[in-house]
C-alpha cells in the first residue's frame, strides 16, 4: 500500500509541475562561417547575424506533463522564417523523463525581429507560460 501511494505522489507531481522548460536552453547559429552558440540571460538572448543562417533554439521539453513550445507571437517571415520544430526524445527508457524541443529558423532579410517561446499548455487558455524563452534577432546585409 505505502508503494502505491508514492506512486501517485510521483505521478501527480508531473501533472502540476511543468518539468524542464526554463532550465536547459541552447541557442546555436549556423551559417558559412562557422557555428556560434548564445546564452539567454533570463530568458533573453540576443544574435546579430546574416541572411540565410539558421538560429537553432533546443529547449528542454516533457510532453507527459502536457506543457510544450509555442511561439507567443507571429515571427517577421520578411526578417525569419520558421524551418522545422521537432521533438527529440530523451535517451533513457524511465517513464515520465523529457526529451527536447529543437525549434530550427532562418534568416531572411535585414532588420530586427524577436521570437518568443512559451512552455504552455495548450489547452489552459488565458493561462500565462510557466516559461518564455524570447532571441532578439539582428539581420545585417
Amino acid at each position: 500500500m505505502r508503494i502505491v501511494c508514492w506512486i501517485v505522489v510521483i505521478c501527480s507531481l508531473f501533472f502540476i509541475a511543468p518539468a524542464f522548460g526554463g532550465e536547459d536552453v541552447l541557442v546555436e547559429v549556423r551559417g558559412p562561417e562557422g557555428n556560434a552558440t548564445i546564452s539567454l540571460s533570463d530568458g533573453v538572448g540576443e544574435v546579430t547575424t546574416k541572411p540565410d543562417h539558421e538560429i537553432v533554439a533546443t529547449l528542454a521539453s516533457n510532453p507527459t506533463t502536457g506543457y510544450q513550445w509555442q511561439l507567443m507571437k507571429p515571427l517577421a517571415e520578411e526578417k525569419v522564417k520558421l524551418v522545422s520544430q521537432v521533438y527529440r526524445p530523451p535517451q533513457t527508457r524511465m517513464l515520465g523523463a523529457g526529451g527536447q524541443e529543437i525549434w530550427i529558423f532562418r534568416t531572411v532579410g535585414p532588420g530586427e525581429a524577436e521570437i518568443v517561446l512559451g512552455y504552455l499548455r495548450p489547452w489552459e487558455k488565458g493561462k500565462p507560460p510557466a516559461y518564455i524563452q524570447t532571441i532578439r534577432l539582428r539581420v545585417v546585409p
